[in-house]
């Protein structure tokens, strides 16, 4: 039974995953034993409407969840849930939001001292902005609870339509063995374009080269410090991609990926972190353009390493998420 089962893993993403099992199936024997007496009361099969009603009344999937979690004291069970998704959902775009906007002071930090200064005091600046976003929400419901509870029961928690209902999710499909070796000739591929970098620098930069020549400059040694590094950045994806290919280790690639995305992020920060890009070779030098352009390749790897950061904790969070005890730390 199509709704049924919509109806179950409805409920079951609000339920800790250590008891998720039992209590959907409780829950399916619940309701199949009251469709078999209202089957049985109405002498037919039920029609898809009084399937829909049935699950209806049981109950909209969140708050049912409730029913088989810990009471809590300052939230009660019936807006607990809902509060608890709020913070599920908002609070990644707080964080997006607040990231957003500490951006613009680490583009344009004057000096890598500054640079470093302003990433981990907005590391450090997150915790009382969370611990604010927490403490306002939990508030928030805290005074609905106690309006619902000096006025009545509020029918508008239990109003819900079984067809808004999400379509069953499929299961995850594994990367098939082809496109596990599909991605690593890319990625040989991709190693054989680096390697190839020193003898022919147009791979590097293209046109940009003639520019160069015609300015009378050349790479700075940072580029010399990138490349070993972005060499060992290669090899270790190389070594997860190897890794990809046996099955027994899928429960290894996440952690090394977040592994190899930090080190990706060392080595942009490399580029992020110094101002001389191109140094003059010659006198007859441009000075003045070559400083330029030194200056918009560093707003550039700034903003490219504010990109690459954000994507390390979005990382980070699909990592942690799963083993954060959200039922025990919230109230």
């Amino acid at each position: 039974m199509d709704l049924l089962e919509r109806y179950l893993q409805a409920v079951g993403q609000h339920l800790p995953p250590e008891t998720r099992d039992d209590t959907l199936a409780e829950l399916r024997v619940n309701l199949l034993a009251e469709m078999d007496a209202r089957a049985e009361e109405l002498e037919r099969p039920l029609t898809e409407s009084e399937v829909a009603a049935v699950v209806q009344a049981h109950g909209r999937p969140i708050l049912v969840a409730a029913r088989y979690l810990p009471q809590r004291s300052l939230i009660g069970p019936a807006v607990f849930p809902i509060y608890l998704n709020t913070l599920h959902k908002a609070a990644p775009f707080v964080v997006l939001i607040y990231f957003v906007a500490r951006a613009s002071t680490i583009v344009f930090s004057r000096n890598a001292g500054g640079l470093v200064a302003n990433i981990v005091s907005g590391v450090v600046q997150l915790v009382p902005v969370l611990v604010f976003f927490w403490a306002a929400v939990t508030l928030t419901f805290a005074i609905l609870e106690f309006a619902q509870s000096q006025v009545g029961k509020s029918t508008s928690w239990d109003a819900w339509d079984p067809a808004s209902l999400p379509p069953l999710a499929r299961s995850k499909k594994e990367k098939s063995l082809a496109s596990r070796i599909a991605d690593l000739v890319v990625h040989s591929g991709w190693m054989l374009y680096v390697f190839a970098i020193p003898r022919h620098p147009f791979l590097v930069i293209g046109p940009g080269v003639l520019v160069l020549q015609k300015l009378s400059a050349g790479f700075a040694p940072i580029w010399h410090l990138f490349y070993v590094s972005l060499v060992v950045l290669l090899f270790a994806q190389l070594g997860v991609k190897l890794m990809a290919l046996t099955r027994r280790a899928d429960r290894w690639i996440a952690p090394l990926d977040f592994l190899t995305t930090l080190l990706g992020v060392v080595t942009t920060g490399l580029l992020a972190f110094t101002k001389v890009y191109f140094v003059p070779i010659g006198p007859a030098a441009d000075l003045h353009a070559l400083a330029g352009i030194n200056n918009g390749m560093n707003v550039s790897f700034r903003i490219l390493f504010v990109i690459v950061v954000a994507g390390l904790l979005v990382q980070l969070w699909k990592l942690i998420r799963p083993v954060i005890p959200v039922q025990r730390l919230a109230f």
